[in-house]
């Protein structure tokens, strides 16, 4: 029996001392800690600094490098923070970093398996994305093509505005500008993805925009506390975030799977595809369909619609509203140059976008404000690689930290300051190299196409 607790003693103590050991050549951080890694020292900075972002931030401070990179480990994770647009653009190039997170948190979302559109690799994901993209430009996902829905919203939003005014007696009126937009966006997606479009008053529209605000309230992609120490949601599922996780996702499936009985119930009534959905049910009825097809792939690929294409959108419209009220030269003068160019009896049209050079840039700066506090779509390390001169090993998560790209002081000067004319030269556009919001090449984000037409 002593033995035997020698023996364990000393395989607990390896096992410790394992634990702790930085592979070769990983980029610098901060110290490990058995079983916790450095979790401990992220928390302890995410109270003092609230925002992940800014934890991450306060991070680069002590151990960026030129290079622009540092590693953590927070439970069994590794993680590497990509920081600078440099070492960004190297790691969405770097086909060995094309994989995904693979952990319970990634799998649980999509019924215990690797499906969807955001957080897949491979051949599912080039697969899907490919067939997400040919169908959704049939229902007006291409930049010409969103003007016509865009516009069709725009119309409904400004007669609710109207009513706004009007019951506030008809000469101005105070509005929340938080949700305003929420509505139509949802309603720009939900009419490519099923064919259809809410009433702001109606009560379905109420339910969905509660549930999606849960859902983006339990759903970081950088992962939650139970997807690093994933015993922690048997011992306590509420604090982990694990229940509110599962409930939220439940939510959103029963949804998402009454609308796909619904359009299954009706899709065989018409000659061509209304919509994303009876496209997918088409397909489940061709013999040689591929074998990433299923029933449970298209609702993951609808919520992932969701995450990439609503939330993002709306928080920059806010954005850009919230910073044209605290400046109001931003204001009259983007007024002016919808006045001169287009007029005030008309809605804009695609033709117009190169008219208003000054419009365009105040949401480019509004996308740069909000995405620079965001992070990318993590990635994964497909095998053992290189990034910036260190070692990745395999499995290890890559994250593109958007605040280093979006936020720093010699691409952007004085980059807290809201200036769109940081985008112009004599009157024309000129977007820096470092601003790339939704990444680019192949891993460019599908919500780039609403989000920079919204």
């Amino acid at each position: 029996m002593f033995y035997a607790v020698i023996f364990f003693s000393i395989l607990v103590l390896l096992f410790l001392l394992w634990d702790v050991k930085k592979p070769p050549k990983f980029p610098p951080g901060p110290k490990w800690y058995p079983i916790v890694g450095c979790a401990l020292q992220i928390s302890e900075l995410r109270l003092k600094c609230g925002m992940f972002c800014k934890v991450v931030d306060e991070l680069a401070k002590y151990y960026i490098n030129p290079y622009g990179l540092y590693g953590l480990k927070i439970g069994r994770d590794k993680v590497v923070i990509a920081y600078y647009s440099d070492t960004i653009n190297e790691m969405m190039t770097n086909e060995d970093l094309d994989g995904k997170p693979d952990g319970i948190f990634y799998r649980m979302r999509t019924f215990n398996s690797k499906k969807g559109i955001l957080v897949t690799d491979e051949d599912l994901w080039v697969d899907q994305r490919r067939f997400i993209l040919r169908h959704l430009k049939d229902f007006g996902f291409s930049r010409a093509g969103m003007v016509n829905i865009i516009q069709h919203e725009a119309s409904f939003l400004l007669e609710e505005l109207r009513e706004i005014v009007n019951e506030q007696g008809g000469k101005q009126a105070e509005v929340s500008m938080h949700d305003l937009f929420k509505v139509n966006v949802l309603n720009t997606l939900w009419s490519m993805m099923a064919s259809k479009r809410y009433d702001r008053k109606s009560e379905e529209i109420t339910d969905l925009l509660t549930m999606f605000f849960e859902l983006f309230q339990n759903v970081d992609m950088v992962g939650a506390l139970f997807s690093h120490f994933p015993f922690i949601r048997f011992i306590a599922p509420n604090y982990s975030g694990y229940n509110a996780f599962v409930e939220s996702h439940q939510r959103i499936y029963t949804f998402l799977r009454r609308e796909v009985e619904n359009h299954r119930q009706t899709y065989g009534n018409y000659d061509m595809p209304r919509d994303l959905m009876d496209s997918y049910l088409r397909e489940f009825d061709n013999p040689k369909r591929g074998e990433f097809f299923s029933e449970e792939q298209l609702l993951a690929v609808c919520l992932d619609m969701f995450l990439a294409g609503s939330e993002t959108t709306n928080k920059s419209l806010g954005f850009a509203f919230l910073h044209m009220v605290r400046n109001p030269e931003i204001q009259e003068k983007a007024f002016a140059e919808i006045k001169e160019m287009i007029g005030v009896d008309r809605l804009p049209e695609w033709g117009d976008r190169v008219k208003l050079p000054y419009c365009e840039s105040i949401v480019l700066e509004a996308v740069r404000m909000f995405m620079g506090n965001t992070f990318g779509i993590p990635h994964r390390a497909l095998r053992d690689t290189r990034l910036s001169g260190f070692t990745i090993p395999k499995d290890t998560m890559v994250i593109a930290c958007f605040r280093g790209m979006l936020m720093n002081s010699h691409d952007f000067p004085n980059p807290s300051k809201f200036d769109p004319e940081r985008y112009l030269m004599d009157g024309k556009l000129k977007i820096p190299e470092a601003y790339n919001p939704f990444g680019f090449g192949r891993h460019r984000c599908m919500g780039d196409i609403l989000g920079s037409n919204a």
